[in-house]
């Protein structure tokens, strides 16, 4: 369809060239008649033979003209042709984009079958997945509030266990502590003896030797 207006102009190229001569020739027919009357003033016999020359050339023009002529009625007549072929291959051509348009109608629905398939089964894909996330997740907070109470339970059984640990290390630490009173009590009763055993021994042993000096000191003294 694009090629028509490039057609027409390639025909209608020499239509023009043709007009353009005829005037041009038109224009120097013109001229000579000027320049034969010019000359008819100054001598009738180059008047005469202009004439006759004159008449040669526009028998030569009137040739050049018919020429011209069957040239554009042949040109036009391809012309016609040329256009019948164009609207023929139109035809043809728009017969082809029909089917082309139809095939891509055709695939455009089948695109949008498929697509609307895909959606639903993507829909569903995800109705399963989130029934099963949602399952996942009242497991999960299942489990957590199981945790939590097992937590609870443990933290409360540690603090039980802790109560009655410290409690015993409590009474440990009395018992210990009133059993380090009864070994200091005893211990400082126990050192309050010995040191008066040993002042009543040092004492003793003081006596024995201060006899122990006398009997020595007696032989010398007799």
């Amino acid at each position: 369809m694009s090629s028509q207006p490039i057609i027409a102009a390639e025909q209608a190229s020499p239509l023009h060239e043709a007009e353009t001569e005829i005037r041009h020739l038109r224009d120097t027919v013109s001229t000579l008649r000027a320049e034969l009357e010019r000359q008819q003033h100054e001598k009738q016999a180059a008047v005469q033979t202009a004439v006759s020359e004159a008449s040669q050339e526009l028998q030569q023009v009137r040739d050049t003209a018919r020429s011209l002529r069957d040239a554009l009625e042949k040109l036009q007549f391809e012309n016609r042709e040329a256009v019948q072929k164009a609207v023929a291959d139109s035809s043809g051509e728009i017969q082809q984009l029909r089917h082309m348009a139809q095939a891509l109608r055709d695939q455009i629905e089948k695109m949008r079958f498929e697509k609307q398939e895909a959606v639903q089964t993507a829909v569903v894909e995800v109705n399963t997945e989130n029934t099963q996330l949602r399952a996942t997740v009242q497991r999960l907070r299942d489990e957590l509030e199981k945790l939590r109470f097992d937590m609870t339970e443990a933290v409360q059984q540690v603090r039980q266990d802790s109560a009655q640990e410290i409690a015993t290390l409590r009474d440990t630490a009395r018992s210990l502590r009133d059993e380090l009173e009864r070994v200091k009590f005893n211990y400082a009763d126990e050192l309050q003896d010995k040191d008066r055993n040993s002042r009543e021994e040092l004492s003793h042993l003081r006596g024995t030797i201060v006899a122990l000096r006398d009997k020595l000191d007696r032989p010398h003294a007799e």
